[in-house]
C-alpha cells in the first residue's frame, strides 16, 4: 500500500525523503503519472482536484501538506475518507510575526519614511507608540496567537468569531455583531478558515464599515477578499492600504491589478509555512492510526470545513 504526494509547490521528493526517514516501509509515489492507483491508500496534498478520488479504490486518508484544508474538499471525495490537518505551532508564530510586521509598518508610517529615504529627505514628524485598535477576524489557534503578539506590542486587540468566545483573554464579538466589530478596527486582520460562509466576507460593504484610513492584513486565504472592492477602497482613500500574503490567484499573475497599487503590499504566501519534518511526522502518525484502526488525530469536520 502507498501514499500519493501531490504537494507542489512543496517538492514531493523532499517530503518523500522525510517520510522514508521515519518509516521506510511506506511507499511514496511522487507523481500521479507514476502511481499504481490500486495501491494508493492515502494522499498527502496541497490541493485535491475533482475527479481523482474516484479513481483510487483503496483511498482512506487525505492529509493536508499545509495548515488549510479547503483545497482538499473535493465534492467527489467519498465520505469514508478521513481528512486530516497539519498543525505546526511554528506556523502560527510565523503568521503572528508577519501580522506584527505589517501592523507596525503601517502604524509607524514606515512607507512614508522609506519614500523620504529614497528622496534623501531627513524630516522628523510627530510620532507616538502604536496603540491602534486591531480587529482579528477569526480567533482560533492562529487568531489567538496573533492577538497575544499584538497585545505585547501595545496594540488594543479585539476579535470576532461565529460563536461567543468568553474564555479568551481579550474582548470578542460574535456573528451578529460584525458591523460594530469592524467599525471599531483601525487595522483589520483576516485569520478565518475558508468556508462557504466566509468566502468573500471582506467586500465593499464590510470595507465601508471600517474607519477612514484603516488598514487590512490578510494571512488567511485570498478568497476571503473581494479584490476589486479592496482596490477601489484603497484608491478612493477609504483605506490607507493593505498587506496581502494570500491572493485569489496564486501564483499572482504579472498582469493582476493588485500589483498596480503601491499601497497594497503583496507577498507570495510566505507568512507561515509548516516544516517538512512536521508535515511528514504528522502524516506518518495519521497513516499508522489508519492502518491500525485507531482514532485518526487532527481530523477535519467536513460540515464546518475545518
Amino acid at each position: 500500500m502507498a501514499v500519493l504526494l501531490l504537494t507542489k509547490p512543496t517538492p514531493p521528493a523532499a517530503l518523500a525523503k522525510e517520510i522514508r526517514a521515519i518509516d521506510p516501509s511506506i511507499v511514496c509515489f511522487e507523481r500521479l503519472d507514476d502511481a499504481d492507483r490500486g495501491q494508493v491508500e492515502a494522499i498527502l496534498a496541497w490541493r485535491l482536484r475533482e475527479g481523482l478520488a474516484p479513481t483510487l479504490p483503496k483511498l482512506r486518508l487525505v492529509c493536508a501538506s499545509a495548515a488549510g484544508v479547503e483545497k482538499l474538499l473535493a465534492p467527489d471525495l467519498p465520505e469514508h475518507v478521513a481528512i486530516v490537518r497539519t498543525v505546526d505551532p511554528r506556523v502560527n508564530v510565523g503568521l503572528a510575526q508577519y501580522v506584527a510586521l505589517m501592523a507596525l509598518r503601517h502604524a509607524r508610517d514606515l512607507p512614508l519614511y522609506e519614500r523620504q529615504a529614497r528622496e534623501r529627505d531627513w524630516t522628523r514628524r510627530p510620532v507616538d507608540a502604536a496603540a491602534h485598535r486591531v480587529g482579528i477576524l477569526g480567533v482560533g489557534e492562529t487568531g489567538t496567537t496573533i492577538a497575544a503578539t499584538l497585545t505585547a506590542l501595545g496594540f488594543s486587540v479585539h476579535g470576532w468569531s461565529t460563536r461567543p468566545r468568553p474564555e479568551l483573554p481579550f474582548p470578542t464579538r460574535s456573528a451578529d455583531e460584525l458591523q460594530a466589530f469592524v467599525a471599531d478596527s483601525d487595522i483589520l486582520v483576516c485569520a478565518l478558515p475558508l468556508t462557504p460562509a466566509t468566502e468573500g466576507i471582506v467586500d465593499a460593504k464590510l470595507l465601508s464599515w471600517l474607519p477612514r484610513g484603516a488598514y487590512l492584513i490578510n494571512v488567511a486565504r485570498g478568497e476571503h477578499v473581494v479584490e476589486p472592492d479592496l482596490i477601489d477602497a484603497v484608491r478612493s482613500g477609504r483605506l490607507a492600504g493593505a498587506a496581502l500574503d494570500v491572493q485569489r490567484r496564486e501564483p499572482l499573475p504579472p498582469d493582476d491589478p493588485l500589483w498596480d497599487e503601491e499601497r497594497i503590499t503583496i507577498t507570495p504566501h510566505i507568512a507561515g509555512q509548516a516544516s517538512l519534518a512536521v508535515v511528514a511526522s504528522q502524516f506518518v502518525e495519521a497513516w499508522r492510526a489508519m492502518r491500525n484502526g485507531d482514532p485518526i488525530p487532527r481530523q477535519v469536520d467536513r460540515s464546518k470545513g475545518y
